[in-house]
């Protein structure tokens, strides 16, 4: 390994991992910490509920609109600049919404707190691939992965936590000195790295671009869910993301630094890979977002029970993804990636044949299984598309697989709304002008159990994607 800042290669590769788990447990704690807080944040600034969701929306939108561009900047500013200028946004995001004196302002300072997260998960996987030899990434993906899964697990816990004692703004303020040291950390620790050639500009045409069309991608899906998809607004955002995509590929073709290059996509493997993060997450997702219903509204669970029932499937991404990593660093992609999809296809199946009153532990062990396969996927997958295209190229990559993970939940859970809609409601229709009319416990079932089963073969078609997706393209 080469050196940087008079530092070993083996102690440089370790400031990189502490960076890129620092931006990873940081960007996935906040997005999941808040949602603890907005009915108290409602209260507080005498808000609609449906106004203070845009506190959540905000951050969402923002940090996938911009992960392609904070991919693209560690290629052309190298790690120190990147990541330290992550932190710093986050940080200051942080402060902005402690201190926020309308909601408005609120969802203001959340926006620019999702252009902080932007950066730091769209670079951390790629700060990865920049100081581990590609048979380490896998490992190393894998404890990163683990770290995230911490990040998911633990905000609604230590949400209700500081909430309770000190108040919603308390977990703004926490991410202050937090954020400070990462910013000092990542100065001190990391080199400049490895840049595209100084003829190398950003492109700001094509950033601009991108942003918009996926903002107008992702607000429109968000507003489909809510309003139905022939609503004029939901297809007028459609059309103006269709026009802006169609209008960056023809500039990206054209322009001499691109922020997305175009060629990696003539890349089968690269492709495939990551096809399988698209899908993967479009089809898990269905189970964080309908199970809460059965478990609340049929089972009539506590929500502290619920809560300790969905965190079964983050925990046990916890325990394996360093497996799936360190398994797929001996042997390849493939086989570990389309046995973790294998596994997370069968939660679903079972999933799909939930009763009324399924015991506990049919509950837990298909999101046991869910978890674990998305253990030995994620990893691997992640480390194949980094290691899949040249070294100038690999911050690119990176926000690429991550707007693939966030695109996936997106999709996914205007399909899984939308179909537990459809179900649910033909259900209901069909047995209009019977005397012993279905209750809202057996059409939710009704609903639900068609979602997951459309999940599974997603899945499942997802599997022959991932084996047929030939032999790793470069080793290097």
């Amino acid at each position: 390994m080469e050196k940087a800042g008079g530092k070993s290669g083996k102690s440089k590769k370790w400031h990189h991992f502490g960076v890129a788990a620092a931006a990873a447990f940081m960007a996935t704690l906040d997005s999941s910490i808040v949602n603890v807080a907005l009915p108290t944040i409602a209260r507080d600034f005498g808000a609609d509920v449906k106004v203070v969701a845009w506190t959540v929306q905000a951050y969402l939108l923002t940090t996938m609109a911009l992960l392609l561009v904070g991919g693209r900047l560690l290629d052309l500013w190298g790690e120190r600049k990147v990541m330290a200028a992550g932190f710093a946004i986050f940080t200051a995001g942080s402060a902005l919404c402690a201190m926020s004196l309308t909601v408005e302002m609120l969802i203001a300072s959340r926006a620019f707190q999702g252009m902080g997260a932007a950066v730091l998960m769209s670079a951390n996987q790629g700060l990865v691939a920049r100081a581990f030899r590609p048979e380490e990434r896998g490992r190393t993906l894998g404890m990163v992965g683990t770290v995230v899964s911490v990040g998911l697990a633990s905000g609604p816990p230590l949400g209700g936590l500081l909430i309770g004692t000190l108040g919603w703004r308390s977990i703004f303020y926490i991410n202050i000195p937090i954020g400070i040291l990462a910013v000092a950390y990542c100065v001190r620790a990391l080199g400049a790295g490895r840049r595209s050639t100084e003829s190398e500009t950003f492109d700001w045409v094509g950033s601009l671009l991108i942003v918009a069309g996926l903002a107008s991608l992702f607000a429109g899906l968000d507003r489909g869910v809510d309003r139905g998809w022939s609503d004029a607004d939901v297809l007028l955002l459609f059309a103006s993301s269709l026009a802006l995509l169609a209008l960056f590929v023809l500039h990206e073709r054209r322009t001499r630094s691109p922020l997305l290059d175009l060629s990696v996509f003539s890349n089968r493997f690269f492709v495939q890979s990551c096809a399988a993060t698209f899908l993967v997450f479009f089809g898990m997702i269905s189970a964080m977002i309908l199970l809460p219903f059965y478990l609340q509204d049929v089972r009539e669970f506590r929500p502290e029970k619920v809560g300790l029932l969905m965190m079964i499937l983050p925990a046990s991404m916890l325990l394996v993804a360093p497996l799936g990593g360190l398994i797929s660093d001996k042997v390849g992609v493939r086989l570990p990636a389309t046995f973790g999809l294998g596994l997370v296809g069968a939660g679903l199946l079972f999933l799909s044949g939930l009763e009324s009153q399924t015991a506990v532990a049919g509950i837990v062990w298909p999101l046991a299984l869910i978890g674990v396969g998305m253990g030995f996927f994620g990893s691997p997958n992640s480390s194949a598309i980094l290691s899949s295209v040249a070294p100038g190229k690999v911050g690119a990559a990176s926000g690429l697989s991550a707007l693939m993970r966030t695109s996936g939940v997106a999709f996914g859970i205007a399909f899984a709304v939308t179909a537990f809609t459809y179900f649910r409601d033909r259900a209901a229709s069909s047995r209009i002008g019977f005397e012993n009319a279905p209750s809202d416990r057996v059409l939710l079932l009704e609903g639900i159990w068609p979602v997951f089963a459309l999940a599974a073969i997603i899945v499942a078609l997802n599997m022959i994607n991932s084996v047929t997706r030939g032999r790793h393209p470069r080793a290097r």
